[in-house]
């Protein structure tokens, strides 16, 4: 079944489900309500009659009532989980149409700096990783932006390959796994709090003996309050009551720190602790999903321990309700407890935690590139080599434009300190073909399929210079905020040449004498450094490097046709020098007399 045609059909269903369980809620609603309106209403009736019935009357409503709630909830949760559910799939049915908005931006991670995240639209509202990203946990969220900033050893590409093909078929377990942290609230939240937490030291050091004393005072408090039920005065307690809030308030500051620390993680946790438990449950084959599957192992499942972590968090944050605090400490202590309780795991399983959570991210970011690779069934896993230098693909696209529109283009370079040099009209779909050469090599390092029907490449440095803008802020041109851009580029060639780069309109902000003066130096320097780069350029004198540097220059380009002043691009990238322009014909519609 075709992706669009599955989601389609889960939308459905679960839209049907969800339906459903909305009227049962409704109905339960008010069977809730009438029940305990009933009860007390039966109860009035009756009580004049014989108290044992209407006792008894009012006795099973209660028990019908908390039926009726327990199963209210029950119902509630099943609608929300279908819900979201069919959420998932509308949205996915929204992304292959190519509005992938519902997603994360993941435009935290953007860097203006980075060697090419910027420029290839990495990250941002029309990005890649926003196409790709369906993590629910700022750690997953993290991983996969590391996955797209940072390529992989070849080893490890060719182990997220074959983990990412088994995931890729698992539709019903990889939107389980994101159903889980849309259901609680906290899930999106970020752990470093929580983390902090963990590394720091104990409040609580003489923990023998706060407890001695807490389960003494409590033992003469209830003893207090039993003598007064018994018949003694109730002033009794205001001595033993006065105690125990000195006691409690002695440690309120250590108590507030603590909780400050932990404080609405509890359901962040739990939302953890289920996506783990949905992670250990799942038979796996591939070696990587099997190594970190086993970090959850142990006498205690990973899930559990965090589970109980979750619950111990949500007790202590119990004292913000203060109808409930006040009694539960001045007669037990229970903050004290809790603390205690919450210290103790700490010293257990701090270590652990952070391999935890970071399998989890990682389970979930490979999830991400599954769901991407179940979404273009013909997409390929590409070949990654350390060779230097391969670059072959064929109908390679770009990702992020949808099927229906996309004009694929088959391409080769082979061999070291070479310069592509891609000539062609405005508009024509140059700078776009650079982007969908550096987009898929993201794709390849990132150990994910590309959008082509075969692809080949090395395992290089990827840098660029595209998209350049000057910076108020930092008081810097455009011209000098390339020229930066491009020192970094050669000091980069310089140090370690095996390298892909990708060039668009070198030195654009300076006069054409200049910028060909500069490109044919820069191309020059590049290539005898032993990189690789491609250049998309308007300047046709670029291109006859390849009389000067048979050897180093190969010349593509991207056509216009004109047909009655009406432009048409085909976007096909062919050999050779461009020699149609069109900037005249775009003025002149414009309304400049040229």
């Amino acid at each position: 079944m075709l992706p669009t045609e599955e989601y389609k059909s889960r939308s459905e269903r679960y839209s049907r489900e969800t339906g459903r369980l909305h009227k049962l809620s409704d109905r339960l609603s008010m069977a809730r309500l009438a029940t305990f309106a009933g009860g007390l209403l039966l109860f009035a009736v009756l009580v004049s009659f014989s108290v044992i019935a209407a006792a008894a009357t009012l006795a099973v409503a209660l028990i019908l009532f908390a039926w009726l709630v327990i199963k209210y909830e029950t119902t509630e949760k099943s609608r929300k989980r279908y819900f979201r559910l069919e959420e998932i799939n509308r949205l996915e049915l929204k992304c292959l149409e190519g509005d992938f908005s519902g997603f994360k931006t993941g435009e935290e991670y953007a860097e203006r700096d980075h060697p090419y995240s910027y420029d290839l639209d990495i990250f941002g509202k029309a990005s890649l990783f926003r196409y790709i990203c369906r993590t629910t946990s700022r750690p997953a969220s993290d991983r996969l932006a590391e996955y797209l900033k940072q390529s992989a050893l070849r080893e490890e590409i060719l182990l997220r390959q074959e983990a990412v093909a088994e995931l890729q078929p698992l539709t019903d377990w990889r939107q389980e796994l994101m159903t889980l942290g849309y259901l609680n609230a906290g899930a999106g939240n970020d752990p470093a709090p929580l983390m902090q937490w963990l590394k720091s030291d104990d409040l609580f050091r003489k923990t023998g003996h706060e407890k001695i004393i807490t389960i003494c005072l409590s033992l003469l408090a209830l003893a207090a309050v039993i003598l007064v039920i018994t018949g003694l005065p109730a002033g009794i307690l205001i001595p033993v009551l006065g105690v125990n809030f000195i006691f409690y308030f002695t440690r309120f500051r250590k108590i507030s720190k603590l909780q400050e620390q932990v404080s609405r993680s509890s359901d962040l946790l739990k939302a953890y602790s289920e996506i783990i438990r949905l992670i250990e449950n799942r038979k796996l084959t591939s070696p990587l999903l099997q190594k970190l599957q086993s970090a959850f192992r142990d006498e205690i499942a990973a899930s559990g321990r965090i589970r109980q972590l979750s619950k111990l968090v949500g007790r202590l944050d119990y004292r913000l309700n203060v109808l409930v605090s006040v009694p539960l400490n001045l007669l037990f202590f229970a903050d004290i407890h809790f603390c205690l309780a919450l210290e103790k795991w700490k010293r257990e399983h701090a270590s652990l935690i952070p391999g935890w959570f970071a399998s989890m991210a990682e389970f979930e970011a490979l999830a991400s590139l599954a769901n991407m690779a179940f979404n273009n069934p013909g997409w390929v896993y590409p070949n990654v080599t350390d060779d230097y230098f391969v670059f072959r693909a064929e109908e390679m696209g770009h990702p992020l434009i949808p099927a229906g529109r996309r004009i694929s283009n088959s391409f080769a370079a082979e061999g070291r300190g070479k310069a592509i040099i891609v000539t062609g009209s405005n508009m024509s779909g140059k700078s776009t073909f650079l982007r969908t050469c550096g987009v898929n090599a993201v794709l390849a390092f990132a150990g994910a399929p590309v959008c082509a029907s075969a692809f080949t490449v090395s395992l290089v440095r990827l840098h660029s210079s595209m998209l350049i803008s000057d910076s108020l802020e930092e008081n810097i041109s455009s011209f000098y905020a390339e020229l930066r851009r491009l020192r970094a580029i050669i000091s980069g060639a310089e140090s370690d040449p095996k390298a892909f780069l990708l060039l668009d309109e070198i030195l654009r902000g300076t006069n054409s004498d200049d910028r060909y003066t500069g490109s044919v130096a820069l191309i020059k320097q590049l290539t005898g450094y032993g990189a690789v780069a491609m250049v998309a350029t308007h300047d046709l004198r670029l291109a006859g490097l390849e009389q000067e540097l048979p050897q180093s220059i190969e010349n593509y380009h991207f056509d216009v046709k004109v047909n009655d002043e009406e432009l048409f691009f085909d976007y096909r990238l062919t050999p050779g020098i461009c020699s149609s322009f069109n900037a005249s014909l775009l003025m002149k519609k414009m309304g400049i007399k040229v």
